[in-house]
């Protein structure tokens, strides 16, 4: 590859970013294609605030190792049983918002694993060692359910 075939494969490969931002000018090319003018008010609350209690979940459990306990007026609470109950809270939104919008598959999806979360968050809560298999009885034949659905999509 000679010089001059160098720079021009580097130009060629640019090219294709100049028309990214609004109007091509510098610094634009950052930019993804198609969310020119996109405001908080063009976000669907549904997914956020779903995805919101989720990410808390997450938080919550790997702030385990770092806070024992995390105290509720006179309960004291490890944080690893209030990222399960974040989990279930988000995953019953989740199943809400997308059964109401018709779709069945992810509606379905968050549905299952509200069942079996809120069950092993119950189970645990109370000590019940039956809900607590029975959550995950739920929780695995649901997610075969859904593998073997999800393949007429594919």
């Amino acid at each position: 590859m000679s010089r001059d075939d160098t720079a021009e494969a580097v130009t060629d490969d640019s090219a294709e970013y100049d028309d990214l931002g609004p109007d091509g000018g510098p610094g634009d090319d950052l930019a993804p294609a198609g969310l020119d003018g996109v405001t908080l008010a063009d976000l669907d609350p549904g997914p956020l605030v779903t995805g919101a209690f989720v990410g808390l979940a997450g938080f919550l459990f790997l702030l385990q190792p770092v806070v024992p306990f995390v105290e509720l007026g006179a309960l004291r609470v490890r944080p690893v049983a209030l990222s399960a109950l974040a989990l279930a809270v988000g995953l019953w939104l989740g199943a809400a918002v997308y059964l109401r919008r018709g779709k069945r598959l992810v509606g379905g999806a968050h549905a299952v694993g509200a069942v079996g979360w809120s069950g092993i968050v119950l189970g645990t809560a109370t000590g019940n060692g039956t809900v607590l298999l029975g959550a995950i009885v739920v929780l695995v034949v649901g997610m075969v359910a859904l593998a073997v659905e999800s393949r007429r999509y594919a």
